[in-house]
Parts: C-alpha cells; sequence; structure tokens
C-alpha cells in the first residue's frame, strides 16, 4: 500500500490530501478482481480517475459500493448493469488519469456515497488486510 486513507501529503500538485481511498501497488498489469458480487454502476473514463469502474454490492442488507480507478485503459471488461461475482476481474492495474505511477485506487462508499476506510472495511468483511 502506497497510500492509506485520510489525511495525507498530497504526492503532486493537483492531487487531493484527503485522501478517500487506498493506493495499492501489486505492480504494472495485475489483474483486479471484484471485492463482491454486485452489479456494475460505472464503468468508462475520468479526467481524474482514468480508467474506473463502480460495482454496487449488497452485504448485510446494506448498499456497499466499491470504487477501482487508474487502470490500463481498455483492460476492464466490464459493462453499465453487468452483474459480477466476487473474484471476477474488474480490469488491470495501471496508471490512467491523474496518477504517480501504477496502482489500484480503491474506494469504498457505505450507502454508495459516503467514502469509508477500505482497509477497515475489507477487515471486518474480507478478513483481508492491506
Amino acid at each position: 500500500m502506497s497510500s492509506g486513507f485520510g489525511y495525507r501529503i498530497a504526492p503532486c500538485a493537483t492531487c487531493s490530501s484527503a485522501h478517500q481511498g487506498l493506493d495499492l501497488t501489486p505492480g504494472m498489469g495485475t489483474p483486479i478482481g471484484a471485492v463482491a458480487a454486485g452489479t456494475v454502476r460505472v464503468a468508462g473514463r475520468h479526467s481524474e480517475f482514468g480508467q474506473y469502474a463502480i460495482i454496487d454490492h449488497r452485504i448485510n442488507g446494506r448498499l456497499v459500493s466499491t470504487l477501482y480507478a487508474h487502470m490500463i485503459v481498455g483492460s476492464s471488461p466490464l459493462r453499465v448493469g453487468q452483474t459480477v461475482a466476487a473474484g471476477d476481474r474488474v480490469g488491470l492495474v495501471g496508471s490512467s488519469g491523474r496518477s504517480t505511477g501504477a496502482h489500484l485506487h480503491l474506494e469504498v462508499h457505505q450507502d454508495g456515497t459516503t467514502p469509508i476506510n477500505p482497509d477497515t472495511w475489507l477487515r471486518a468483511n474480507a478478513g483481508r488486510v492491506f
């Protein structure tokens, strides 16, 4: 992990100091899997996030959304409305959009909109720690 959730010293002039996700650095081209089953809400490109996707999940009766950003352009097979299973390919780790190097920017949003710490959420729901 190269950057955690919350306040940080911005790594570039146009980067945020209020970081709403985790930056994971498994290496350029590493496959990214969906953290849980769900439905793709967004699949496309964004000036900040580059190639990105948002997947909506129902977990313990609540809406939880995951955002995956900075993927290699064209590496995501996802389409809006598509259902995915946990582990299905979301794309490949890249450096598209506003990025300082190859990484996966992962956000978790409670109720679809409120950013929460992905590390804390993953510890509680997936048993994985980054």
